[in-house]
């Protein structure tokens, strides 16, 4: 075991100083770790229900529906919802050799509230094939991250856009040429998963980081986790029917040859280059001598989650850093794939009904802080704050889209749910599809889009528990403010110089399982605006 370990270090390190050496060996450590708690964690465990079930009389449970597996994965809002009418409002069933609860929408709030019953942590770990990483944290890993977006990104939210919206600009106008030049259709998911990745490069370490072997292995970073944590998942018949070794393979693979290779030896160095070396204030002192220079809000993130982890000296200790470095992890996770995945349903849609078109180019024009030498608007924070049609229009994307069993908790002990017993440990989900289409909510015309419905508000990145995209409760997701920032700029570069059109108007949904995750599938194309006046 240590004789592969060390060839691994040895291949992993080739070539790299003795001072990022050492950095980079405790890295590969960690991440092993990592991948062997998962492994032995996914593998031993026993199954969560196995014991809950043989102590609760059977009357008290939810009723087991038997759906099919491929009604569940090619019309999961019908089968689900089918069932939840028939034996509703709870039911169990069972998905990829787990047994999970689905709710109908008159217990959403409850589940998705009631963090004394059902914990964020356990459920949203499971979801992401991530259990192993709550004893391995002790609890804080999701705690953590939240502290890190709300603290790190949202009070620097007007900054984080002065210094990324030229990414975005510069990337719309390629697209843009590219199909011009080529006459076909884009890859818009591609497209915006190296903007976005980009973008969020400059966030987490700083412009002066940004190359393109940086920028490829924080994309393929991104692709990577999103991979190991199911994303794609429903999309295999074989991590369908044996999901704990597909679980077990894809790990193994994707550590070693992305995280291990790539992360560790190009994004790592950078981190460790970041924050060590310098002293920072704590977060819970007010004493300015801790730092090396001053907090300023155009600094990049990984200072901020450096000031988080720094002792009482101002110092950030290695196995901080390396923690630090699984937070990036996550944020570029995040930040990258779920919401290129958001941003490509928001122009699908927009691109199919064009009787909105006009009326977000007409606001473009509006809230732009003026036009810069090359005829592109500029748009500041505060603009994109102001554009409220393109924002009703999101929010009515993310409400119809189609979600399911987009939020998970996990019960924490047994619990009492309309008349039946939930077991300890159990999985549950509230059916995301009835609340969103609820007539008590939003009257008959419920399943209509309708944008105009939102203009007076509340703005897209509203939680409320008729509107599930982001969570609800405390764990509502702390990015949200980022990430419709993010597709507000996405739009609006694009609609400013070209009209988007899905061939045909119409898109595959690749997974109706996971609308949340997986974008749909169409040939979009982008006509050019000629930013020149006619002069026949």
């Amino acid at each position: 075991m240590l004789t592969a370990f060390d060839t691994v270090l040895t291949l992993t390190f080739h070539g790299t100083s003795p001072a990022s050496r050492s950095v980079q060996e405790v890295a590969v450590g960690v991440l092993i770790l990592f991948v062997a708690g998962f492994c032995l964690f996914t593998i031993a465990r026993p199954r969560k229900q196995s014991k809950p079930l043989r102590h609760t009389p059977a009357h008290l449970l939810p009723p087991i529906i038997d759906i099919p597996a491929s009604e569940i994965f090619s019309s999961p809002q019908k089968a689900y919802e089918s069932a939840l009418k028939n034996h509703g409002p709870v039911i169990g069933v069972w998905r990829k050799g787990r047994l999970e609860y689905i709710v109908n929408e008159e217990y959403t709030k409850e589940v998705l509230s009631n963090d004394q019953d059902f914990s964020f942590e356990r459920g949203t770990a499971s979801a992401l094939n991530l259990e192993f990483i709550i004893p391995l944290s002790k609890g804080k890993f999701f705690k953590d991250v939240h502290m890190m977006v709300t603290g790190g990104i949202i009070p620097r939210m007007e900054k984080i856009v002065d210094q990324i919206f030229p990414t975005f600009k510069r990337q719309a106008r390629g697209i843009v040429k590219d199909s011009q030049l080529s006459g076909n259709d884009v890859d818009l998911f591609a497209h915006l998963h190296r903007c976005i990745a980009e973008a969020m490069l400059i966030t987490i370490v700083g412009e002066k980081y940004v190359s393109d072997r940086t920028l490829q292995v924080t994309e393929e970073t991104a692709h990577a986790i999103a991979t190991m944590t199911g994303i794609y998942q429903n999309l295999s018949p074989f991590a369908r029917t044996f999901p704990k070794t597909w679980k077990v393979i894809t790990w193994a693979r994707l550590v070693v040859k992305v995280i291990i290779f790539q992360y560790c030896r190009v994004i790592v160095p950078i981190i460790w280059r970041e924050i060590c070396g310098r002293k920072y204030r704590p977060l819970n002192s007010r004493l300015s001598e801790y730092t090396g220079e001053e907090e300023r809000h155009d600094e990049p993130l990984v200072h901020y989650i450096a000031r988080m982890y720094t002792d009482s000296q101002g110092h950030v200790s290695i196995l901080s850093a390396m923690w630090v470095s699984t937070l990036v992890l996550a944020f570029i996770f995040a930040s990258v794939h779920q919401t290129a995945a958001v941003a490509v349903w928001v122009v699908f849609e927009l691109s199919i009904r064009k009787e909105y078109l006009a009326s977000v180019q007409e606001e473009l024009s509006a809230v732009a802080d003026g036009i810069d030498s090359s005829g592109v608007h500029k748009l500041t924070y505060d603009a994109l704050r102001r554009s409220t049609v393109l924002d009703s229009f999101i929010r009515e994307v993310l409400r119809t889209k189609g979600d399911t069993l987009s939020a998970a908790r996990e019960t924490v002990r047994d619990v009492s749910l309309a008349g039946y017993t939930i077991p300890e440990g159990s999985f549950v989900s509230p059916m995301a599809t009835l609340t969103h289409r609820s007539r008590t909510l939003y009257g008959e015309k419920a399943a209509e889009f309708d944008p105009n419905r939102w203009l007076e508000g509340p703005a897209s990145s509203t939680i409320d528990p008729g509107y599930l995209p982001f969570g609800f409760g405390r764990w509502a997701c702390p990015g949200r403010i980022l990430a419709v920032t993010e597709i507000k700029m996405i739009v609006l570069t694009l609609l400013a110089i070209s009209v988007p059109e899905v061939e045909g108007g119409e898109y595959i949904v690749v997974d109706p399982m996971n609308v949340t995750s997986v974008p749909p599938v169409g040939r979009l194309l982008l006509h050019p605006l000629n930013p020149k006046p006619n002069n026949n």
